[in-house]
C-alpha cells in the first residue's frame, strides 16, 4: 500500500490513541468521515495496521526482570526451535539476527531466578539449541520509530543494491575506537513472483 502524508499522521494519532474514534481522526486530519473510515479500512486491510493493543507495563504486572537471551542453533533444526518458540511464556520478542548468534529473545519474569530456570533447564533442554548467551537489561527507555522516515527518499547505499553485514569497534594500539564495516556478499536480487 503506497502511504500519502495523510496516512502517515493518522498512524501516528492512532499510536497515541489506538482508540481513537474515526470522526476524532477526520478532525484531526481535517478530512470528511468517509475519507478517514476509508484509509482506516484500507490500513487495516493491507495489513499496515495489524491490531490495537494495551501497552503494559512489565514492572506493574510483577514481571520486574528482563533479559535478552542469544540463540546458536544446529542449522538443521530451526523447524524444531521454531515449533517450541511459542511454549516460551516469558518471550516478549523474537528475531532472527546476523552475526555471532542465529536469534535473539527478549523475556520478562519476576526474578533473576526464574530466568536462569527458563535458560539453565528449560532452553537446555532443546536439542535445536546449540548456545545461549544471556543478557540482563539494567534500564530500558522505549521509543517509536518514526514513521516520516519511510515517506523520505532512498540512500544512495540503498539504490546501488549494495548489502552490509555487521558494523563492529575494534580498539587500535592507540585504543581509539573505530568503525570497521564488514561488507555481506552480494546476494542477487531475485526477479518475479
Amino acid at each position: 500500500m503506497q502511504l500519502d502524508d495523510t496516512h502517515v499522521r493518522m498512524l501516528e494519532l492512532l499510536r497515541e490513541d489506538g482508540r481513537m474514534s474515526v470522526a476524532a481522526l477526520a478532525e484531526h486530519l481535517g478530512i470528511s468521515r468517509s475519507n478517514a473510515y476509508a484509509r482506516y479500512e484500507a490500513l487495516l486491510r493491507s495489513g499496515v495496521v495489524k491490531g490495537v493493543h494495551a501497552e503494559v507495563e512489565p514492572s506493574a504486572v510483577g514481571l520486574g526482570v528482563a533479559a535478552m537471551v542469544f540463540i546458536t542453533l544446529r542449522q538443521s533444526q530451526w523447524a524444531d526451535f521454531r515449533a517450541r518458540l511459542s511454549s516460551v511464556q516469558e518471550l516478549e520478542y523474537f528475531a532472527v539476527t546476523t552475526g555471532e548468534h542465529d536469534g535473539m529473545m527478549l523475556v520478562r519474569a519476576p526474578d533473576v531466578a526464574a530466568i536462569h530456570e527458563l535458560v539453565a533447564t528449560q532452553l537446555a533442554q532443546w536439542p535445536s539449541i546449540k548456545a545461549t548467551t544471556t543478557v540482563f537489561v539494567m534500564d530500558e527507555e522505549r521509543a517509536q520509530v518514526s514513521l516520516r522516515m519511510a515517506r523520505s527518499s532512498r540512500t544512495s547505499v540503498e539504490d546501488s543494491g549494495e548489502r552490509f553485514g555487521m558494523t563492529r569497534f575494534v580498539r587500535t594500539s592507540d585504543e581509539r575506537a573505530q568503525r570497521v564495516p564488514e561488507r555481506a556478499p552480494r546476494v542477487p536480487e531475485r526477479r518475479g513472483r
